[in-house]
């Protein structure tokens, strides 16, 4: 197996498992350790993986490129977008936030809709749509997360309401809530649960039992969550109807 095709597939392997020893990597892999600990050396360089406590391997999410990180699990991405689209009810008004999951949802929505974002992916996936009523929010352009944020998309976000706001999840934590990478980004995404009557959230596993710096919202605050896999660390009293997306086969 070529270099590349080795990084490729233990990328794609730790994004199904979580995480892995160099020793199980090399078995599965069918080279050696030292192979393999020259491959996750390099996966290191380029902020991809990262050691944790033990010495396991796994993802290093809050580093790792947008364009590296929206190659990830892409077709549980796409069932977990199937799933939310087909919940959303014909005429409604819609907060989406800027992630390649929430890009899922757009496109397998079909149904007629009003849709406010500042993801500037979202709009061009919805642009030539005739059931859909587009507002791209303007501010300063982040380049590295695709979406526009700052004061003056905050100020922007306060002139609307919407029915349901979907949003995704940088890091989820049973007892922390939701919360983002970026401070720019948690602000967008706590003016659209301020600004909706209901607040959908869906994520992949990768993010679930994680935590990152900037607080967006309690689990408590959500009505439904959309995930690919059962959590056991949610509590049997959490009152977030949540929707597990299995893989169908």
């Amino acid at each position: 197996m070529h270099k590349i095709a080795r990084q490729r597939y233990l990328l794609d392997l730790l994004s199904e498992q979580g995480q892995a020893s160099v020793t199980e990597l090399a078995e599965r892999m069918q080279v050696s350790a030292d192979t393999v600990r020259r491959d996750l050396t390099d996966l290191e360089r380029q902020g991809l993986a990262q050691k944790n406590h033990g010495g396991a391997i796994a993802l290093n999410l809050p580093e790792m490129p947008r364009q590296v990180r929206d190659t990830l699990l892409v077709q549980t991405k796409q069932r977990l977008g199937r799933a939310v689209a087909a919940q959303v009810p014909a005429g409604s008004t819609l907060m989406l936030d800027a992630g390649s999951t929430v890009l899922e949802v757009v496109r397998a929505l079909s149904v007629p809709a009003t849709v406010i974002t500042a993801s500037l992916d979202i709009a061009q996936c919805l642009s030539d749509r005739p059931n859909i009523q587009l507002i791209l929010l303007g501010g300063s352009w982040d380049a590295r997360q695709r979406l526009f944020a700052g004061s003056a998309t905050l100020t922007l976000l306060q002139r609307y309401r919407a029915d349901i706001a979907i949003f995704g999840a940088c890091a989820l934590h049973a007892e922390l809530g939701v919360s983002a990478s970026e401070e720019a980004d948690a602000q967008v995404k706590r003016a659209m649960l301020a600004a909706s009557s209901q607040h959908w959230l869906v994520a992949d596993h990768l993010k679930l039992d994680r935590c990152e710096p900037h607080h967006v919202a309690e689990l408590a605050q959500l009505q439904r969550l959309f995930i690919d896999r059962p959590w056991d660390a949610l509590d049997e009293q959490c009152p977030v109807n949540v929707c597990i997306v299995e893989d169908d086969a």
